[in-house]
């Protein structure tokens, strides 16, 4: 017996489910111990990956769909390298991701070995709330606790331990009892409430962005509730900054996403940014905040308010704290004044807007006409309401959101990172946690750049479906380059663009998935009607989206 049992002794300590490993010969102490009898179902059951990009994803779509930590194990510094993307999308979500990486032994970690590398920790750091390298053997246990420990902590971000193959491979040492401990939320201050409940009170015409850590505290209930009380809309964060969905869309006052160039925000007389961060900057063209609306801002990070402007009030502390004590407050103060019809007002923005949507993305099109948003627009109409819905698709994700209904709490996920191919695995770390079919939409480029989660999803017939919108081509740059109206636009030409040419169903079907490609919205609609009755027992399958070169533009 060894330190690898231990290590597992700590992970049952904390009720970790589930660890994605791709391992390495550094990992050969832990498997080693896998391979005992005496650990065989006692758990956490080691799921293999291809990629340790893969594996990091799926910890990351576990972590989220779940509420708990989501444990990843990499195989040196190749491997935690290989995995740096999908960790900088975890940052961004704020996803309790660690990450456990099997280093050769200490005696090579000095010098210039295989796989090896002085400053291993350094790479990962700027993705990383807390790195750290087991220094004895003896402090293993405690290290990975605190590891784990670490990623709980609010504002919670991914943690790094790295574990030299000598220390796990050690003669069996005490595991110390560790167990899973939740980490200590951060109240608001009483006056921090009374500023921020006085400018509610004060707002005629106030508008509310449900932010992630909404659905990250199960708060959705709240924000209704103070919505409900001010007359408040209630907007989800612009596509750009979206990581999950946070207030239902069959809600009366939910008014649509979020975009600074809304002619509500001409009238607008507070803007509320409730468990959000500062939206992300894309470009210095294009506003991220309504120019001359006082903010409210209440963030779990200390370093989010005033990072863009400084707001009129801010609250840092746990969301679901600070919602239910501003609701408490608002309830027992008297209505709050405010401008007669400003919801209905807004309301009337956001249907002129969905109509003038629906007029330009024809709901039924074949051949030629058949554009990504157009199967967007279908994908919303059959998607079951309840179904949880991973999003990776960059230039289909803003008509699907346009379109969308989400009336069951936190069923959507997705990523600001730009790291492509986060949905290839985050769609079968959601599906694991939340242990219901799970709906991927992804492109065609996040597919190419994803393609070992397919092995992972047949290998454990994990039930994913993938929705592959294919228009063989990076629209996104092409997007870019018609935007900058330069030689390519003028020439029509634009390099480095053109990944078609790959047959993506069948791809699927060579890992041993079930797969069809499809041709128009009714062929879209029958597919999604066949997976509307697919059982878990089915295993993953996979939908390609044959779709024009269209892209529908953001301004519209």
């Amino acid at each position: 017996m060894t330190t690898a049992d231990d290590v597992l002794d700590v992970l049952r300590g904390w009720q970790v489910p589930y660890v994605f490993c791709c391992p390495g010969t550094s990992e050969t102490p832990l498997l080693d111990a896998l391979a005992d009898p005496a650990n065989a179902g006692r758990g956490p059951e080691f799921l293999l990956t291809t990629h340790e990009a893969i594996s990091v994803s799926m910890a990351d779509g576990f972590a989220r769909a779940s509420g708990e930590v989501g444990v990843a194990y990499l195989h040196t510094n190749v491997g935690l390298a290989n995995g740096l993307a999908h960790l900088y999308a975890a940052q961004l979500a704020r996803s309790s991701v660690a990450l456990l990486t099997g280093v050769k032994g200490t005696a090579t970690l000095p010098h210039r070995a295989l796989t090896t590398s002085s400053r291993i920790l350094d790479t990962a750091a700027p993705y990383s709330g807390y790195t750290w390298q087991n220094l004895r053997g003896e402090d293993l246990m405690t290290d990975i606790d605190r590891v784990l420990w670490k990623t709980t902590v609010v504002p919670e971000q991914p943690a790094v331990l790295t574990i030299p193959q000598n220390h796990i491979g050690r003669t069996r040492a005490d595991s110390g009892g560790f167990r899973r401990r939740r980490a200590a939320r951060q109240s608001a201050h009483a006056d921090e409430l009374k500023d921020a409940v006085a400018l509610l009170q004060k707002a005629r015409r106030p508008v509310i962005i449900a932010g992630t850590d909404i659905a990250r505290r199960g708060a959705e209930a709240e924000i209704e509730r103070i919505a409900e009380r001010l007359g408040a809309p209630v907007l989800v964060e612009s596509r750009r900054d979206l990581e999950r969905w946070a207030f239902r869309t069959d809600h009366p006052h939910y008014a649509g996403l979020f975009d600074p160039r809304s002619p509500l925000f001409a009238e607008a007389d507070l803007l509320v940014l409730a468990g959000a961060p500062t939206p992300l900057e894309f470009s210095a063209e294009r506003p991220i905040l309504p120019h001359g609306v006082p903010l409210l801002h209440i963030a779990e990070d200390a370093g989010e308010p005033g990072r863009r402007q400084t707001p009129a009030a801010s609250i840092v502390g746990d969301t679901g704290a600070v919602l239910r004590s501003i609701r408490q407050l608002l309830e027992q103060e008297s209505a709050a004044r405010r401008t007669q019809g400003w919801l209905d007002r807004a309301r009337g923005v956001f249907a002129t807007q969905r109509a003038a949507w629906a007029e330009q993305v024809p709901v039924r099109a074949t051949g030629a006409e058949f554009s990504a948003a157009s199967a967007m627009r279908v994908l919303a109409e059959e998607l079951p309401d309840d179904r949880p819905v991973v999003l990776d698709a960059v230039t289909s994700t803003l008509p699907l959101l346009r379109f969308i209904e989400r009336p069951r709490r936190d069923t959507l996920f997705a990523t600001a990172s730009g790291s492509l191919g986060w949905g290839m695995g985050a769609a079968l770390g959601v599906t694991l946690a939340r242990q219901e079919r799970t709906v991927a939409v992804v492109g065609d480029g996040v597919v190419q750049f994803g393609v070992p989660a397919l092995w992972t999803a047949s290998h454990y017939r994990i039930p994913a479906t993938y929705v592959v919108v294919n228009n063989g081509r990076y629209q996104a740059v092409i997007a870019g380059l018609v935007g900058i109206n330069g030689t390519a636009h003028a020439e029509g030409a634009y390099p480095l663009t053109d990944i078609g040419g790959v047959d993506i169903a069948a791809l699927a079907r060579s890992f041993g998935i079930g797969a069809e490609r499809v041709h128009g919205s009714d062929e879209l609609r029958a597919a999604l009607a066949a997976d509307r009755v697919r059982s878990a027992d089915d295993g993953p399958y996979l939908i390609e989206v044959m779709v024009n070169e269209a892209m529908w533009p953001e301004k519209s």
